[in-house]
């Protein structure tokens, strides 16, 4: 998904209606380039993760048709999606898709939509995060700084790199060999249940 939204980025489109529903998985073997690169290396029993697409993209904005540096003002009214920027009433540009982006991260992670607070740290400084705490086996840590980089961008000029974050999440899985085997088993099952779900 953040590989998705990167790409997106990358070619100055905000999808700017990012969701759970907005995310489609078609069973079987990918046929994407993007699906492809999450494939378990040539193995007898591969699995076919099949592939993930984004859709409805009603609500884009192609910045290409703007002048650099463009912002944007106003609310999306999409519960669980608004953007700080847009609670705070903020320029934002970006912020629209990364915060919804983790918004369907938080729906996978609790089963909810997510609600986030601002609080103060030990300096003083209003900072935003999630109400819901992470389970302490959940790579707390690694949680806490994803959620945190994403929700507290400093400023439209200033966005986070989805490419050093989405390559943190990778290296979890690629530094631990019992870690891979676990995503392939549930990968797996997942195959199987979409299979089921569309006969």
């Amino acid at each position: 998904m953040l590989r998705c939204v990167e790409l997106l980025h990358s070619v100055n489109v905000l999808h700017g209606d990012i969701k759970p529903d907005n995310w489609l998985m078609i069973p079987g073997k990918p046929g994407s380039e993007l699906s492809k690169e999450t494939q378990e290396p040539d193995k007898a029993n591969n699995f076919k993760a099949g592939d993930l697409y984004l859709i409805d993209y009603g609500r884009s904005i192609d910045l290409s048709f703007y002048p650099t540096g463009t912002v944007f003002r106003g609310n999306c009214h999409a519960k669980g999606f608004q953007c700080v920027e847009m609670l705070t009433q903020l320029p934002w540009t970006h912020q629209i898709d990364t915060f919804a982006f983790l918004g369907t991260i938080h729906c996978m992670l609790f089963g909810e939509y997510m609600e986030v607070k601002p609080r103060r740290n030990s300096k003083g400084v209003i900072q935003w995060g999630i109400v819901r705490p992470f389970k302490r086996y959940w790579q707390v840590d690694m949680w806490e700084d994803f959620f945190h980089e994403l929700l507290n961008v400093s400023s439209c000029s200033e966005q986070p790199s989805l490419l050093n974050l989405r390559r943190r999440l990778e290296n979890y899985f690629a530094t631990d060999a019992n870690r891979q085997q676990e995503l392939f088993k549930q990968l797996t099952r997942q195959e199987r249940f979409l299979r089921k779900s569309t006969i």
